[in-house]
């Protein structure tokens, strides 16, 4: 069924034209991970947009899940939170509601179906109340992006949060054969991020809705669950509604189906005599999988419309594939247009590289007068900055116009040109301090603060003379801003927790966390408990941001990650040993039962760790073992791509370094080998002193061969883990020993007498595997003579 999905090739359609297939394909990669996949799950964790957030969220705790014990610190750190958003999320005002919703779908103990339908069970006709300006987090800017996120879209975060399985579709059946539309929206959007192919014909009945939305998310869930099968059923479609805002909504999912047909229907709806069809129109065919000399052919009419959000569309694509004119035609209708057609031409320059459109932009802000214009030009920046790098020509360009916005007597322009700042980053640091010195507007230091804060000045000094400015949105601010100022700041942060207001608390409690003070989540659930709204729903955005934390993903010295640690080693210190972390994984006994039957034979054991990997793509030990039988069949280039991203997880492993080494000299890049070299002496020495002085402390019969063995072990090799192994046996540490033998294992699989001595040591919790592990050892023709000459 992999080959049947929808989208096809996901990871080609992330920046598609249609946000619903953007939104589908972040679905199916979350779904089936790779590790190359975390750089983009991490980026999008903090999205503004939920959904998105919720998958990059689901897919990092799949590629990097975090320890037994700390999973349950972090559950038990949460655990009241999560049973008072569930009361939130069940009663009370719809905007609360929803804030409510967005925080709890990333709950750590993850969601069970139980809790959900018993949040289901108060989802009533206010979902079609409009949320307003409720819907984003009370944070300065004034402009906030309008997002479409209701109580339907809320209550189908928790249904793609559910696990899958028998009971998460037994809920979705029972919801689908409902009638009101309240009630089936929330599933067809889950559908579409989490499809079930069983319910396809179930969601098939809804395609033919007489209300628009919900034909059209019915159809987007059909395309997900139902794949090639139902293609023809969405063209049909198509061509038989009337309806404007269902041929809206169709086109694009007409257009992802690839299939000859369609590409006839979508220029016939080029001339529709809709705007918005046609604008739909030119949006699929632009994302067809077909030539750009077709495309081109077909849009370059629309250059002409009358109707400029159809016009500028066109010209969005065509100066994408390669159309002077296109840019041309966005200018003049940005800068000599009626308000609409600025406000249209502005929103699609947001589309465009960076490098072309913000000098366009940047330069009109300040002349603009137009409210709604002035808006877009505002959102396009915000969504254009960050993909400047810092050391680009354009920042020089941009700056001396931000200096000149920053001196207008416009406030509100002086507060834009702030959050700009902020987003460009570090080059306009400069530029925000200069401004922060001079007396300023409530809202313009707001924005100033807020744009420090984003770029991670840590000035204390600077910062904290704010703390006790009369304006709440300042302090506020502030209080975020203080987190890049590290431990120092605990103090200013503390006092701020009793703030009379709100917001400033809650920012509070957000910084004290990040810096390790976990406790402070006491002050937060407080918070849901008060009677006023503006206490709830400035907690809820704040435990939304926290919930989002990967702690498996945070630097090791990161404050929250040595706070939880040592709460999750205080907790089980008096535990026997549970094994090693990397051998606790479910699937490894069954991995070791398959690898027996293919008895030593590399292209078998290859094919089953592959196999193995596909279902587990998180599991460390496969990654490794599958990465060391690569490098004996010769396959050096894969092997240290899959190799590095173990030593990304376990930076500490010198085997795993020294086969870095060795296979960044087989593929002949000698920067990287250099790198890993000098990582590997680094290691190796800090290990081998560490020998010695164990050795020399140690008494006992063979002390000196070990001291004048290791004399020996100069030169970086494999032989120091026999060494190791011995004196740490020796002083009786068996849990390094089952270390430091499941290091040996991942890193040579085939070796069978480490193999044996290491299922010889595990622990009872660890019988199914010390079983598969003797299994395995029987299985194998040869075994190496010693740990050392692995």
């Amino acid at each position: 069924m992999a080959s049947d999905a929808f989208p096809h090739n996901p990871r080609e359609r992330l920046y598609d034209p249609d946000p619903a297939t953007r939104r589908m394909a972040v679905a199916a990669i979350a779904r089936e991970p790779l590790p190359e996949d975390r750089e983009f799950f991490e980026e999008t964790l903090f999205s503004s947009d939920t959904a998105t957030a919720l998958l990059a969220h689901l897919g990092l705790r799949a590629l990097a899940p975090p320890p037994a014990s700390l999973d349950q610190t972090w559950r038990e750190t949460f655990a009241e939170s999560v049973e008072l958003l569930v009361q939130r999320a069940s009663s009370g005002p719809v905007q609360l509601r929803v804030a409510a919703l967005q925080a709890l779908a990333f709950a750590p103990e993850g969601l069970t179906v139980a809790l959900v339908d018993r949040v289901l069970q108060s989802l009533t006709d206010a979902a079609t109340v409009e949320t307003g300006l409720w819907r984003e987090a009370p944070t300065l800017p004034l402009v906030q992006v309008r997002r479409s996120l209701d109580l339907p879209e809320g209550f189908a975060l928790l249904l793609s949060a559910l696990p899958l399985g028998k009971e998460r579709i037994q809920l979705l059946r029972r919801e689908l054969g409902r009638k009101e539309s309240h009630r089936l929206l929330p599933v067809l959007i889950a559908l579409q991020l989490m499809p079930v192919p069983e319910l396809t014909d179930q969601v098939l009945a809804c395609v033919r809705s007489g209300e628009p939305r919900v034909a059209i998310e019915a159809a987007r869930a059909l395309l997900a669950c139902g794949g090639k099968k139902v293609y023809l059923m969405i063209l049909s479609l198509l061509k038989e509604t009337v309806d404007p805002r269902k041929k809206a909504g169709l086109l694009p999912l007409a257009a992802q189906t690839g299939r000859r047909e369609v590409w006839q229907v979508l220029l016939s709806h080029l001339r529709h005599s809709s705007p918005i069809v046609r604008r739909a129109a030119v949006v699929a065919v632009a994302s067809f999988p077909g030539l750009a000399t077709d495309k081109t052919a077909a849009l370059a009419p629309l250059l002409k419309d009358k109707e400029a959000g159809v016009a500028c569309e066109a010209a969005r694509f065509l100066w994408q594939l390669g159309s002077m004119e296109a840019l041309t035609l966005l200018e003049d209708h940005f800068r000599r247009g009626d308000p609409h057609q600025r406000a249209v031409a502005a929103e699609l320059l947001g589309e465009l590289p960076a490098e072309t459109a913000a000098p366009i932009l940047i330069e009109e802000f300040g002349k603009e007068r137009h409210g709604d214009v002035i808006r877009q030009i505002i959102l396009s920046l915000r969504r254009l900055l960050p993909q400047l790098a810092p050391s680009s020509g354009l920042c020089d360009r941009l700056l001396p116009v931000l200096r000149r916005l920053l001196g207008s007597t416009d406030p509100f322009n002086r507060s834009q040109a702030a959050v700009l700042a902020g987003i460009l980053g570090a080059p306009a640091e400069d530029l925000l301090l200069s401004a922060i010195e001079k007396p300023e507007h409530p809202h313009v230091l707001a924005s100033l603060l807020a744009g420090l804060g984003r770029i991670g000045h840590g000035r204390l000094l600077v910062l904290a003379r704010f703390h006790d400015h009369p304006d709440p949105r300042v302090r506020a601010n502030l209080m975020t801003a203080l987190l890049s100022a590290g431990p120092g700041a605990i103090p200013y942060l503390t006092t701020a927790l009793k703030d009379p207001s709100p917001r400033v608390g809650a920012a509070a409690a957000h910084s004290l966390f990040m810096l390790g003070q976990v406790e402070v989540v006491a002050v937060l659930n407080r918070m849901l408990l008060v009677p006023s709204p503006v206490s709830v729903l400035a907690a809820c955005h704040a435990l939304g941001r926290l919930l989002r934390v990967q702690v498996a993903t945070l630097p090791s010295d990161h404050p929250l990650a040595l706070t939880l640690g040592r709460r999750a080693r205080t907790k089980v210190a008096a535990d026997p040993v549970d094994g090693p972390a990397l051998l606790r994984a479910p699937e490894l006994p069954r991995v070791f039962e398959e690898l027996a039957l293919a008895r030593g034979d590399r292209e078998k054991t290859a094919w089953v760790l592959e196999n193995h990997l596909k279902a587990n793509p998180a599991s460390p030990a496969l990654r490794r073992m599958l990465a060391s039988v690569w490098a004996v069949q010769g396959k050096a280039e894969p092997a240290l791509s899959l190799l590095e991203t173990c030593l990304r997880d376990h930076p500490g492993v010198l085997a795993d370094l020294l086969d870095a080494y060795r296979l960044s000299l087989m593929v002949g890049d000698l920067p990287r080998a250099e790198a890993y070299g000098q990582r590997v002496q680094g290691m190796y020495r800090r290990i081998l002193d560490a020998c010695l002085d164990l050795c020399q402390n140690l008494r006992g019969r063979g002390t000196e061969a070990m001291l004048e063995r290791l004399h020996s072990l100069s030169s970086p090799s494999m032989n120091i883990y026999a060494a190791m192994i011995q004196l740490k046996a020796l002083q009786g540490d068996t849990e390094t020993v089952l270390e430091l033998l499941t290091e040996i294992l991942l890193a040579r699989p085939a070796n069978g007498v480490v193999a044996q001595k290491l299922a010889n040591l595990l622990p009872e919790s660890l019988g199914d595997l010390r079983q598969a592990l003797f299994t395995y050892v029987q299985s194998l023709p040869v075994a190496p003579a010693s740990a050392g000459d692995a």
